[in-house]
């Protein structure tokens, strides 16, 4: 069994074909939230998701749940500004069955793989929605999370952008990183495979320009797209604050 895990896709839907592409042989997709926000085509993966197969996975992210719940997703200092700016134009572009579609999903899921137990959210159990824990958090800290989500054999999260694969105990602890907004230096696409109880970290390649070109007549001020460029083109290198702050 083959399964294809990945997260914060962000509206990118050129870095989202790249992964699907490099992968296509995959019994099932789980999808750890952050559909939305930041990047120019919501539209596109917001479709993918709705076609989502009953075998799949799908959580809510704190974008997703701002998208569908017109709110705030209590982004960072860092993006506040960025995802406000591509909030307004996500919005114009989704329906209104988009839009609930996104405020329907679950923020978290209990399921098997291969016999094994596992757990996904976007963010933390204990706070699946916007709580923040990076790959060097102190180990109390993960061990708690794990055992508020029931000691799993795998637990899933997404949020940071930051590719993370940690042993807890006797818990796999698995960040895919970002699909569409990477935030560890590394602009490629990033995702995870879950192949007969093995996890592997994957990065794959993707048009780039294709995306920045995309943002074209989405109202985005200079400023705002500039900077937006930069992180999809660098992996977040040209703003390295990012990397503790992510949301």
């Amino acid at each position: 069994m083959k399964i294809l895990i990945v997260s914060d896709i962000h509206g990118n839907w050129a870095a989202l074909q790249a992964v699907l592409y490099a992968e296509p042989n995959i019994d099932a997709t789980v999808c750890l939230g952050d559909l939305v926000n930041y990047g120019p085509e919501p539209r596109e993966c917001v479709g993918w998701a709705k076609e989502f197969p009953s075998s799949g996975i799908l959580v809510k992210g704190n974008h997703d749940h701002a998208v569908g719940m017109d709110t705030d997703p209590h982004c960072s200092f860092f993006f506040t500004k960025l995802a406000a700016a591509t909030q307004r134009f996500t919005e114009q572009l989704l329906t209104p069955e988009s839009k609930n579609f996104l405020a329907d999903l679950n923020p978290s899921a209990y399921f098997l793989l291969g016999g094994a137990s596992c757990f996904a959210c976007h963010a933390t159990p204990k706070d699946r929605l916007y709580g923040f824990l990076p790959p060097d958090a102190v180990p109390a800290l993960w061990e708690q999370e794990v055992e508020l989500a029931r000691n799993p054999d795998f637990l899933f999260c997404g949020h940071t952008h930051l590719p993370m694969k940690k042993e807890i105990n006797r818990t796999l602890v698995v960040n895919p990183g970002s699909v569409g907004l990477p935030s560890d230096g590394d602009p490629r696409a990033a995702y995870a495979v879950w192949e007969d109880g093995q996890v592997t970290l994957r990065r794959v390649t993707y048009d780039i320009e294709e995306t920045i070109r995309a943002f074209a007549g989405l109202g985005l001020t200079p400023e705002i797209e500039e900077d937006l460029c930069k992180i999809i083109r660098t992996g977040g290198n040209s703003f390295p604050a990012i990397k503790k702050t992510q949301g």
